[in-house]
């Protein structure tokens, strides 16, 4: 399975990152092809000559219908703030692993050609039999990393290696970023808070912004993440943080922010840095398919959120799209969501204290809180098949499980990879029910897995640990079920060897494929079925 995903070997990390340029494999389009992201961060434009290299590898099998390399000509056409990148689509061969290299070489033939920089890929798997690793992170405060997550990558075991990722938001923290760029006793919270910024031109404001949000940018890819961006296929989703803390609504806590002039500035400022950086196709969702047997979607729920309380999370096209797949599933499938669904309707009454903090920008809008939430809730009761949720954001780690609708519904939490230190929080475990958000008459008893921390730190008992998430998905023992191995890591655990040590791990779950019922012949003697309900869930025993 690792060699069949690419990280059979510690190739990614021994090659250092060349910091002018840069490959990441951005996700698979359709007919499986692949989409790379090439970029150059130097601040003029060259007369050299670049391409892209792609030697397969793989069984022989595989290699029959491609045995050689191939080398695609790039040209950096796209262009955004001290970056030109191009985005390449390749066609990948199902079952082979590819090494990419960007190749450089001058205006005379007579130069020598150079490795730039180089990534790695693979193709889907033609069926789950062989393997499928999958990864999700959120939240990378940079400054507080100090390079741990790309120690722990290098030590992640090579059988739990992943051949996609999801970076699930808060890839940057532009609002810190910011108000770092002055004086800062508080991490996150300098005297940039209170600049003057709604006085200057717009001109002025963009540069000055320009200036801070893309050097973030190029930090975080090319040194905070860049080790990791190299190997397997990426997605990503937008979080509040990429723009400023509860993006669209105002920060109470950020004064600079308060003028709608720079509000508007700021937004087209980070969302061209956005586009470029980690959306250069422009949409709102992905999905793929492993084989037959398992499907993916990946929805963002921040880049057209409404303001306010009830505000939508997508566009009408885009919510359309996820409530039919849902609705339409016919294998178990992966739901990929920036934050969680399983979350607190922070809008109940009583609770008109931490309604007023939200509205007043003290406070962060949950899922619940949007005007789409209980469509989707109602499409996933009505959903025929397993469900698996990948979220994060919420700077804890945590595993639920659910029966909704006769099927069963689990969501794995994973944040922060680093945390801001002015914003750790405590794993949530109090929902009893989903949702919190009363919706016609879905009511389904939530069950926790319970575990301990691995890290001896004060921090960790209260708070929880840096961290991140890897899915090992494989065939079960029966015919259509999928094993399921989901392995929290904390990112400073070590055991004695100097090996990661996961932080917890739940290694039998087990999703299946529900099949259609088949309708029994009509009958005169059979009495007439009672009136149709709503489905309750009931309780299994507890993990």
């Amino acid at each position: 399975m690792a060699e069949m995903a690419g990280m059979g070997s510690n190739s990614c990390e021994q090659i250092a990152v060349n910091t002018r340029y840069q490959l990441v494999p951005h996700g698979y389009d359709r007919n499986n092809t692949g989409c790379i992201w090439v970029a150059n961060f130097e601040a003029t434009a060259s007369p050299s000559r670049y391409w892209l290299r792609m030697e397969p590898s793989g069984a022989p099998g595989d290699l029959a219908q491609e045995s050689r390399c191939r080398d695609i000509p790039v040209v950096f056409d796209r262009r955004a703030v001290d970056l030109r990148y191009s985005l390449v689509k390749v066609r990948l061969q199902a079952g082979l692993h590819y090494r990419l290299s960007l190749w450089r070489r001058g205006v005379h033939d007579s130069e020598v050609a150079q490795v730039v920089a180089d990534a790695e890929c693979a193709g889907l798997p033609v069926s789950l039999a062989q393997g499928f690793n999958v990864w999700y992170g959120t939240c990378f405060y940079r400054p507080a990393d100090r390079g741990a997550f790309s120690r722990a990558m290098a030590a992640l075991p090579a059988e739990h290696r992943p051949q996609v990722s999801f970076l699930g938001g808060d890839q940057v923290y532009l609002d810190t970023a910011f108000s770092n760029s002055g004086l800062s006793v508080i991490p996150g919270f300098g005297s940039r808070n209170f600049s003057p910024l709604a006085l200057r031109s717009r001109q002025t404001i963009r540069r000055k912004l320009n200036r801070v949000f893309s050097k973030e940018y190029r930090d975080n890819w090319r040194t905070g993440l860049g080790s990791k961006l190299r190997c397997g296929m990426h997605y990503f989703l937008a979080g509040d943080h990429e723009f400023w803390n509860d993006y669209p609504n105002p920060p109470g806590f950020l004064p600079v922010l308060w003028p709608q002039k720079v509000r508007r500035v700021w937004e087209a400022c980070a969302r061209k840095l956005f586009d470029a950086y980690q959306s250069p196709g422009h949409g709102y969702f992905s999905q793929f398919d492993v084989s037959d047997s398992l499907g993916f979607f990946v929805l963002d729920t921040r880049l057209q959120r409404g303001v306010g309380r009830d505000g939508r999370f997508t566009d009408d096209a885009t919510f359309a799209q996820v409530i039919q797949w849902l609705r339409t599933l016919d294998r178990p499938g992966v739901l990929v969501l920036p934050a969680p669904l399983l979350a607190r309707w922070q809008f109940r009454k009583p609770g008109i204290g931490k309604s007023l903090l939200v509205r007043l920008g003290f406070g962060d809008h949950s899922l619940a809180d949007t005007g789409q939430y209980q469509d989707l809730v109602r499409a996933l009761c009505d959903c025929p098949q397993d469900v698996l949720i990948l979220a994060g954001d919420v700077h804890f780690s945590r595993f639920a499980r659910m029966d909704l609708g006769g099927k069963q519904v689990v969501e794995v939490v994973s944040s922060p990879l680093a945390c801001l230190p002015s914003a750790v929080a405590a794993r949530d475990l109090t929902p009893e029910f989903f949702p919190d958000r009363p919706t016609d008459d879905i009511r389904a008893k939530v069950h926790y897995w319970r575990h301990e921390e691995t890290c001896e730190k004060p921090r960790a008992h209260k708070n929880g640990n840096n961290n991140f998430v890897t899915l090992g998905f494989k065939p079960g023992d029966s015919v259509d079920d999928i094993q399921v191995n989901v392995v929290c890591w904390n990112i400073e655990g070590r055991d004695a060897d100097g090996a990661l040590i996961p932080q917890w791990q739940v290694s039998d779950l087990v999703l299946k494929k529900h099949r259609p019922a088949v309708a029994e012949p009509e009958s005169e003697s059979r009495p007439a079925p009672p009136p149709q309900q709503s489905p309750v869930a009931v309780a299994d025993p507890e993990y």
